[in-house]
C-alpha cells in the first residue's frame, strides 16, 4: 500500500443546499507538487478550504500522514504542517512586511525557529528584505504574494498549498512566482497548487487532477495532462505548447 502523505478521499462538500464537491479523491505524494487545475467554479478553491478546515466536508475522509485531519480547527490544520496560502493573499495591510512575517510563526513548533525562518524569507525574498519595515497593503500585487508565501513558509509546513498565486500579476512576477514554486520544491517543500494559468501549472506538475462542476474528470501527470488533446482544448487553445 502506498505511502500517501495527503489522501482525501470521497469528500462531499455543500454550501447550505448547493453540491460544491461531488466524491472527490485525490493523493498527494511526499516532496511532490501536485496541482488542481479547471475553469472558475469548479471547486478547486473549495477542496484547499476544506483540506485546511475552513469548510466541513458533508462526508469522506481526509488524512495527512495516515492520520485523520477532518475535524481539526485551521489553527490546528497549521499546527500538524500544512499552511495555506489562500487566494487574494489575505495579508494585515496596516502591518509592516516584517510583522506579517512574524505572525506566519505563531505555530508553537514554529516559534522557536522564528530568527533562522525569517533569515531563510529573506534569503528567497531579497525584495522583501528591503522592505521589511514597509507597510504590506502598500507593496505590489507580486511583492504581496510573496510576502504570502513568505508568511506560510514561517509556519515550516510539510505541505504548502497555493490558491492561484499567478492570479493578476504581471508576466514578470508571474515567471517568478513560478519559479519559486519549483525552488521550494526542490528543497523538499511538497506543494499542492491551485492554479488558473494551468500552462505553466502542468508543466511543473508531477501529478495534477482537472475538476469539472466539482468532480475528478481527468488525472494524469502533468506531462500527460499538457499532452493531452481534450486538455489543450478545453483549458489551453491555442496559447499551448510545449516550450
Amino acid at each position: 500500500m502506498e505511502n500517501h502523505l495527503l489522501e482525501v478521499k470521497g469528500i462531499d462538500v455543500l454550501y447550505g443546499d448547493v453540491q460544491a464537491v461531488w466524491d472527490v479523491s485525490i493523493h498527494v505524494e511526499e516532496e511532490k507538487i501536485v496541482a488542481l487545475v479547471g475553469a472558475n467554479g469548479a471547486g478547486k478553491t473549495t477542496l484547499l478550504k476544506t483540506i485546511s478546515g475552513i469548510t466541513p466536508a458533508k462526508k469522506g475522509e481526509i488524512l495527512f500522514q495516515g492520520n485523520s485531519i477532518a475535524k481539526l480547527k485551521p489553527q490546528e490544520v497549521v499546527d500538524i504542517g500544512i499552511s495555506h496560502v489562500p487566494e487574494g493573499r489575505r495579508l494585515f495591510s496596516s502591518l509592516t512586511v516584517l510583522e506579517n512575517l512574524k505572525l506566519g510563526a505563531y505555530p508553537s513548533r514554529a516559534r522557536p525557529l522564528m530568527a533562522n525562518s525569517l533569515e531563510r524569507a529573506f534569503s528567497l525574498f531579497p525584495l522583501l528584505k528591503n522592505r521589511k519595515d514597509q507597510k504590506a497593503g502598500s507593496l505590489s500585487g507580486g511583492e504581496q504574494q510573496m510576502l504570502a508565501i513568505g508568511r506560510a513558509l514561517m509556519a515550516h509546513p510539510v505541505l504548502l498549498m497555493l490558491d492561484e498565486p499567478s492570479l493578476g500579476l504581471s508576466p514578470i512576477f508571474v515567471r517568478t512566482i513560478f519559479e519559486l514554486i519549483s525552488t521550494l520544491n526542490a528543497q523538499k517543500i511538497t506543494i499542492l497548487l491551485v492554479e488558473q494559468n494551468i500552462n505553466q501549472a502542468l508543466k511543473i506538475a508531477h501529478q495534477a487532477y482537472v475538476l469539472k462542476t466539482g468532480k475528478i474528470a481527468m488525472n494524469g501527470s502533468g506531462d500527460e495532462l499538457l499532452a493531452d488533446p481534450e486538455v489543450q482544448r478545453a483549458y489551453i487553445g491555442k496559447r499551448w505548447s510545449k516550450s
